[in-house]
C-alpha cells in the first residue's frame, strides 16, 4: 500500500475566475489524481497556499505543518509605479513578506518570476521552484459551426477581428498600445475579461487608467466574461490572437490561443518568451511601431506561413499539461518533506 501524502489545498476566496482563479482547482484534481497524494484538510503533511497577493494579508504559515506557497507574480511591486500600495497595503506588505521567508517552499509559474521573486523578496533561489502552468481541456476541442455562429451573434462580432484575453484593464496588460495600433491598421479590436465592463464614477484609481484610456476608440468590442466554451469559439473566429502584455507571470490566455490553432502575436517581455514558439511573432511591447509592424506581419501570411506558425505554436502548447504542473508539484512536496 501506497503511504500518500496529505495536501490541503487552501483556496479561500481567491481561486474564482479565468487564469490563475484556476489554479487552486485544476492542480487540486490533477494531485488527486496521482498515486502518492490525498487532498485533505484533516492532519495534513503539507499546508498549499496557491494564491499570494502582496497587498493583502493572505498567508498564515503552519507552526506544525510544512507550508508551501504559489506566487504567480510579482506585477504590483515590479511596476509599482502603476500600483499604488496605500498605508494597509504597505503594512500587507511587510506582513506577506514577513510570512513568505517562513515558509518551506515557493512555487512560481516561470524563470522570470521566479528571479523576480529572489530580487524582491531577497529568497534563496534553491527554496523557490518553477512549475509552468495548464490550461483548460475546452481549448482542446473543436467548436461546431452552432456554437461558432451563436457566439458572433451574442456578442455582435465582425467576420474579421483581433482578439486579446485580459480580466481587466491593468496597467501590465498595456492595452492602449493595442487600441491604438489596431486602430491604426483599421482592424476591431475584441478584448475579453469581465473588468473591462467596470464604470468610472468619480476620482480614477491608478490602475482604472487604462479602461478611461480605451474610451476614445471606437473600434472596440468588450463582451465581458465568457465562458471557456464561448472563448474557445472567439479562438477559432479571430484572425489574430495579440498578447500584448508589459509584464506577465505566465500567460495563460496565450497558451489557451496556442492550442486552439489560433494565429498568436505575442510581446517579448517578462515570461512570454517561455511560452511560445521559437518561430513566433513577436514585438517589443514598449514600442508601438513594434506593435504595429508585427501585427501587420501575421495579417499579411500567406496561407501556408500562416499554417506553419499555428502548427509551431500548437506543437509547442503540448509541452504543458497539468499532470506534468502536479507531477513537478509533488517533487516540491517530497524535497520539502526530504521525501525526494
Amino acid at each position: 500500500m501506497i503511504n500518500k501524502i496529505k495536501v490541503s489545498i487552501v483556496t479561500g476566496g481567491h481561486s474564482k475566475g479565468r487564469g490563475v482563479g484556476f489554479y487552486g482547482e485544476y492542480l487540486a484534481k490533477s494531485l488527486a489524481k496521482l498515486p502518492s497524494v490525498k487532498i485533505t484538510d484533516r492532519k495534513p503533511d503539507i499546508i498549499h497556499y496557491p494564491f499570494f497577493d502582496p497587498f493583502y494579508h493572505t498567508l498564515t504559515v503552519s507552526r506544525e505543518v510544512p507550508t508551501v506557497v504559489t506566487i504567480h507574480d510579482l506585477t504590483p511591486l515590479v511596476m509599482s509605479n502603476r500600483y499604488p500600495k496605500g498605508f494597509h497595503g504597505s503594512i500587507n506588505l511587510f506582513l506577506q513578506w514577513f510570512a513568505i521567508r517562513k515558509v518551506s517552499a515557493i512555487i512560481t509559474d516561470s524563470e522570470n518570476s521566479r528571479n523576480d521573486i529572489a530580487r524582491l523578496f531577497r529568497i534563496p533561489n534553491g527554496k523557490i521552484f518553477v512549475t509552468p502552468l495548464a490550461i483548460a481541456n475546452e481549448y482542446k476541442k473543436e467548436p461546431s459551426s452552432e456554437l461558432l455562429s451563436e457566439v458572433k451573434k451574442k456578442y455582435n462580432i465582425p467576420n474579421k477581428f483581433i482578439l486579446t484575453v485580459a480580466g481587466g484593464p491593468n496597467p501590465n496588460k498595456n492595452l492602449p498600445s493595442l487600441a491604438e495600433a489596431t486602430d491604426r491598421l483599421g482592424i476591431p479590436l475584441v478584448i475579453v475579461g469581465s473588468g473591462m465592463l467596470k464604470e468610472i464614477k468619480g476620482p480614477v484609481h491608478p490602475e482604472l487608467i487604462d479602461l478611461v484610456r480605451l474610451q476614445v476608440y471606437n473600434h472596440i468590442i468588450c463582451p465581458g466574461f465568457v465562458s471557456n466554451e464561448e472563448l474557445n469559439a472567439m479562438y477559432h473566429l479571430a484572425d489574430i490572437y495579440v498578447q500584448p502584455s508589459l509584464y506577465e507571470g505566465f500567460g495563460l490566455p496565450l497558451l489557451e490561443a496556442m492550442t486552439a490553432g489560433c494565429l498568436v502575436v505575442s510581446s517579448n517581455a517578462s515570461s512570454l518568451p517561455e511560452i511560445y514558439h521559437d518561430s513566433a511573432i513577436t514585438f517589443n511591447p514598449q514600442k508601438l511601431k513594434s506593435m504595429e509592424k508585427a501585427i501587420k506581419k501575421a495579417i499579411t501570411l500567406s496561407s501556408k506561413e500562416r499554417s506553419s506558425q499555428i502548427q509551431a505554436a500548437q506543437a509547442r502548447s503540448k509541452d504543458f499539461s497539468w499532470q506534468k504542473t502536479a507531477k513537478m508539484t509533488l517533487d516540491v512536496y517530497k524535497k520539502v518533506l526530504n521525501k525526494s
